[in-house]
């Protein structure tokens, strides 16, 4: 047996370098997007022999956009910073083999040699021997093609790198001992496995070998020699079948243009009515209330007469009452325990008072201590955290509110005193910070804004006074020499001509960028107003250059490699300054050449002047000036600056407002010591009230209260009806208020919104409809639709639910017309009619054209070439499809062999293949002995006689009309019957045939629908486990028999339970293969068990790595 023992990837997606070991049984899982398809698509290369992205993780996605060139390169994710876009590598994918019988081993591989401009090659490769310990690198990177063939040459016998895919697909299925590709088209079936759906589709695509179909091109061939005589006049058929077509979608479009503008119409018209009729109703409602509330008032009047009657009734039983003795007894008991009572209320009320401040207290300080312990953790509030986290701990007894919170002793509270005042001060000291840096932030913020609007409007933000120094300087110049003088800033006059060096020409320059320009004639002038200027106004820090006397006593001699050359002027004065200040500075592109000229700097600002080298600050470098382009530097960087100052304001400011809501606690000393202290002496006496009022409940029991409680019955009953009535008033009270409130709401709410509503649909309508359009075309129509529909708002709501449909059917008309056109355009070059325009005139005027062309007219010729073509169709037609037949017969067969020494548990399994009835005469005729009966032939006498007519009718379906002219339907017709007659699947019927451990059989077919996605999966794993074994031979004991036995599932087992798994596992070993089992985590508990070797793909951003994960590193 031949085994696969590793895989190597280098530079594959985010793999830099993994070696892969594997066992018999591998499981390879991990989570989505952690590379398990990434690792499966490179085996696949390898195994198949084929670098076509249509093989790339199928089962994992079919909508996957994965490329090979996304893999090599690495950039499938435009975020990736280990992209290999842009540069020269290689990348590697191996395999090595181990043989158990012959104790040797091979690889086989690929190589991709891709290159910066986004070329690149490959070679597929084989060798006798083992993965090499440099992994085919050197000198840290992969090697390209060229030396792997000489790495190869060097260091192994048996070697060879192939310049076809076909060709090292021949030799590896050679080494593999194999020698038949279908193994490849069942690797690659099993790797993109589809849910069961169609048991015929299913067992002919993933079990059979599907034979090729007739080769209809050679076949007819022979036709095409007639069809050359028609092609003129077909392709000007098929023309004008095409205009016909796109002047017919050309009226649908304008017909749907027209629908949805009537539609639109409709709807707003409707809505208008509808928004009128309720501005009707809410009038009358208006009406209505105004009259409802006249009469509520009036109620309400009656029955204040019935209570003042009913109260002076009972205020006459309560002075009668008040004469007797045992009342007054009562009294007097009931007094003082109402004076008891409300002694004890009132104590009570005081301590839930303050319980409940307690707690307002306690939810407050809970709040805020837990919103700061939420906070990213900062060294200036460790303070506050730490006292925090005391105050949770030591208000949490008073969260409740309960007064009996004043049963306890003082010690509680003077923990939450102490701890209160630790978080006050600690808060105190927090918020002087935070305020301090928030001023500072904001201070910035101001500095820099005030000067980003400056520069926005392109006005540079020179030091202060610059500007000013210009304008009084051209000022005075101009009044001394009676006409204007200009004076320049020297870095307004000078532009950077190499961008990468602004940053060491900016600091080298420093200061002397602000310098002023004057006319060397009027220099001695201007220098004697600057005198008195730098006195009057104190510019300390600004200069006066004095070009005159630079250019006569010294010599500017401008070296080509100076910094001067980075910069480019117009004004001449300029020019002499900047070759005298930098002309002898010379450029270098590294440190070390620094040392060979006297004053030298390096763009990164590494300054070499006096013998001494020294970094120009940083600030100096990025403070740009120069130029017009100079503005946009400030501006991004300004803009960049407030950036970050926003961003630390967004993150302060809520700490800020966090720490000042905290507010002075309750719990002083005072009020523990005090107001504490008095609260729990009232809670005792609370407890002795309660004693004193049962005594007096007892006196109470004792005296004789008949009279008295009928006459308080009496009392109670007319106060429950003097309630009674003034709840009536009440409610009517509320109804009052109500009407009052609908008035209000009517008056200034809804009637004020539904006229406006009103008004912007008049505005909307005039707008997008003429009045001779409403007139003509909208009102006449509206009218109709509301005869038919009775109602404004069911034509709104009928025509609204319409609408969406038709603006979809216009845009659908509009695509299906451009894409008509844009067809014609494509099939029959040249042409260069407008596809997008909105007429049909270039289309109609072409129409009109070929509507007067001439026909081809041999006919005749044509018919007599069509039936001698016809002839020797029929006869490779038949003869192809009935090796077809047989050939599939004979793979079911042998797969039936192989599938009844592999049961799957209790149950086994046939494919079943018979003839389709639906075909059954054409399948008798193609299968009939009389084609194989020598010299007779598919035309002789008896075949003709038995299925002469049936080939007619053959002949028709696969060919075509007899008139020879065919429009697009029966094109398409034509197409549709050679898919179907061509196809040998169209004459039989497939079927997996289950026989249980009773000897009950069940055709899939009849219960696929009614089994789960386990059940389903397993008729395909036994069906491609069966495949597998025996195209691999492994019944084989011979040499023959020694071959690999590898097979890849992607996505396996995902709708099996445990006992499937195992089952599925089982088997697979009991058939001697190797499999690599890709599948989610989930199935990890159920698989691993039984796996060799468990492979977990981890995805670390933009890097994967393979992490072993045995069963003994489970356990």
């Amino acid at each position: 047996m031949k085994k696969l023992k590793k895989i190597l990837l280098i530079n594959w997606l985010y793999f830099s370098k993994e070696i892969i070991e594997v066992g018999d049984v591998n499981f390879l899982t991990g989570k989505n997007g952690a590379g398990k398809s990434t690792v499966i698509d490179a085996l696949q290369i390898v195994l198949l022999g084929e670098t076509n992205a249509r093989n790339f993780n199928q089962a994992a996605n079919e909508k996957s956009q994965r490329t090979l060139d996304g893999y090599l390169r690495a950039d499938m994710d435009e975020n990736n910073p280990y992209s290999r876009r842009g540069k020269d590598f290689s990348s590697y994918i191996a395999c090595e083999f181990q043989d158990d019988v012959e104790g040797t081993s091979f690889v086989t591989g690929v190589v991709f040699d891709c290159r910066s401009d986004g070329s690149r090659q490959e070679r597929f490769f084989i060798y006798i021997g083992t993965l090499p310990e440099s992994c085919f690198i050197e000198n840290g990177e992969a090697m390209e093609i060229p030396a792997l063939r000489r790495f190869l040459k060097q260091y192994y016998t048996k070697a060879e790198i192939y310049d076809t895919q076909k060709e090292y697909r021949r030799n590896m299925l050679s080494r593999w001992n194999v020698h038949n590709e279908q193994v490849l088209r069942m690797i690659k079936k099993a790797v993109s496995f589809r849910p069961i759906v169609d048991i015929q589709k299913f067992i002919t695509e993933n079990i059979c070998d599907i034979p090729e179909k007739p080769d209809i091109e050679s076949m007819q061939q022979n036709i095409r020699d007639y069809k050359r005589h028609e092609m003129l006049a077909q392709r000007q058929e098929e023309k004008l079948v095409a205009l016909q077509e796109i002047g017919k979608l050309y009226r649908e479009m304008n017909q749907a243009i027209d629908r949805w503008r009537v539609q639109t119409f409709l709807v707003q018209w409707s809505h208008k009515e509808i928004v009128q009729a309720q501005i009707d109703r809410f009038e009358v409602e208006k009406n209505d209330c105004i009259a409802a509330l006249a009469l509520t008032e009036e109620s309400i009047e009656e029955i204040s007469s019935q209570i003042t009657q009913k109260e002076n009734r009972r205020r006459e039983l309560d002075v009668a009452c008040a004469q007797s003795s045992v009342f007054q007894e009562e009294e007097k008991l009931r007094n003082r325990k109402q004076v008891l009572l409300d002694e004890q209320k009132k104590l009570l009320q005081d301590l839930q008072s303050l319980a409940l401040q307690i707690k307002k207290e306690a939810l407050r300080l809970n709040s805020l201590c837990n919103a700061v312990l939420e906070q990213d953790k900062e060294k200036a509030l460790s303070p506050v955290y730490e006292a925090a986290e005391d105050v949770l701990k030591a208000y949490a007894l008073f969260i409740s509110g309960n007064y009996k919170i004043f049963s306890h002793s003082l010690d509680p509270f003077e923990k939450a005193q102490r701890a209160a005042a630790e978080l006050s001060n600690a808060i105190r000291d927090a918020l002087h910070k935070v305020e301090d840096r928030l001023a500072e932030l904001r201070t910035q913020q101001d500095q820099r804004s005030a000067v980003l609007a400056n520069l926005k409007k392109n006005i540079k933000d020179y030091p202060i006074g610059l500007l000013q120094l210009k304008a009084h300087l051209e000022a005075e110049l101009k009044r001394q020499v009676g006409r204007p003088v200009r004076t320049d800033i020297l870095a307004d006059v000078l532009e950077l001509t190499d961008e990468h060096w602004r940053g060491a020409v900016e600091g080298y320059l420093n200061v002397q960028k602000f310098y002023l320009l004057v006319d060397p004639t009027y220099y001695k002038t201007a220098l004697s107003i600057f005198d008195r200027a730098k006195k009057e106004f104190g510019f300390a820090s600004f200069g006066l250059v004095d070009i005159g006397k630079l250019c006569e006593r010294e010599r500017i001699d401008i070296r080509d490699n100076s910094l001067a050359k980075k910069l480019d002027t117009n004004n001449e004065l300029a020019r002499s300054y900047i070759g005298y200040l930098l002309g002898r500075v010379v450029c270098c592109e590294a440190a070390e050449q620094l040392r060979n000229f006297k004053t030298a700097i390096t763009a990164d600002g590494l300054l070499y002047q006096g013998y001494v080298a020294r970094s120009i600050r940083r600030d100096l470098m990025d403070d740009a000036f120069i130029g017009r382009h100079a503005v946009c530097l400030r501006i991004s960087r300004l803009e960049e600056e407030l950036k970050q100052i926003k961003d630390e304001l967004r993150y302060w400011n809520p700490i800020n407002q966090l720490l000042m809501q905290s507010t002075d606690p309750i719990f002083t000393h005072f009020f523990v010591q005090n107001t504490i202290a008095e609260k729990q002496q009232a809670y005792l006496r609370g407890i002795e009230i309660t004693k004193e009022v049962d005594d007096i409940d007892e006196q109470l029991s004792k005296l004789d209260l008949l009279w008295l409680d009928e006459q308080r019955r009496t009392i109670a009953a007319l106060g429950d009806e003097i309630e009674a009535l003034k709840s009536q008033n009440k409610q009517k009270g509320i109804q009052i208020g109500q009407l009052k409130e609908r008035i209000r709401q009517l008056d200034y709410e809804l009637l004020p919104d539904h006229y406006q509503q009103l008004t912007d649909i008049e505005d909307r309508l005039q707008d997008e409809f003429p009045a001779e359009y409403q007139e003509s075309t909208g009102l006449p129509r509206y009218e109709q639709e509301f005869a038919r529909l009775k109602r404004a708002d069911i034509v709104y709501k009928n025509f609204s639910n319409r609408l969406e449909q038709s603006a979809k059917e216009q845009d659908a008309a509009q695509r299906k017309l451009f894409s008509a056109r844009r067809e014609y355009t494509d099939r029959f070059k040249p042409c260069s009619f407008r596809v997008e325009a909105m007429d049909n005139d270039e289309f109609e005027s072409e129409q009109k054209l070929l509507e007067e062309s001439e026909l081809p007219k041999y006919r005749e010729k044509i018919k007599t070439a069509r039936e001698s073509a016809m002839e020797q169709f029929q006869n490779d037609f038949l003869a192809k499809l009935k090796s077809s037949i047989d050939q599939v017969q004979d793979q079911v067969k042998n797969l039936n062999r192989a599938l009844r020494q592999a049961q799957f548990g209790t149950d086994s399994y046939q494919f079943r293949v018979e003839r389709n009835p639906d075909y059954a005469e054409y399948y008798d005729m193609i299968m009939a002995p009389e084609l194989m009966e020598g010299d007779v032939g598919l035309f002789a006498l008896p075949f003709q006689e038995k299925y002469g007519q049936l080939i007619d009718k053959l002949f028709s379906q696969i060919t075509m009309a007899d008139d020879t002219q065919l429009n697009q339907r029966k094109q398409s017709e034509l197409q549709e019957n050679i898919q179907r007659y061509t196809d040998f699947r169209t004459y039989l019927k497939f079927d997996l045939e289950t026989t249980d451990q009773n000897g009950t059989k069940q055709l899939l077919s009849q219960t696929l629908n009614t089994k789960s996605g386990g059940e389903t999966q397993t008729p395909f794993y036994i069906a491609v486990l069966a495949s597998f074994a025996q195209l691999y031979r492994v019944n084989d004991t011979s040499s023959y028999g020694n071959t690999v036995r590898l097979a890849v599932f992607d996505e396996a087992f995902n709708k099996m339970d445990s006992d499937r798994i195992i089952e599925s596992v089982r088997l697979l070993r009991k058939m001697g293969l190797q499999a690599i089992i890709c599948t989610p985590p989930d199935k990890v508990s159920d698989i691993m068990p039984i796996a060799d070797r468990t492979l977990l793909v981890n995805k670390d951003k933009y890097r994967m790595h393979i992490l072993p994960f045995g069963k003994e590193i489970a356990q």
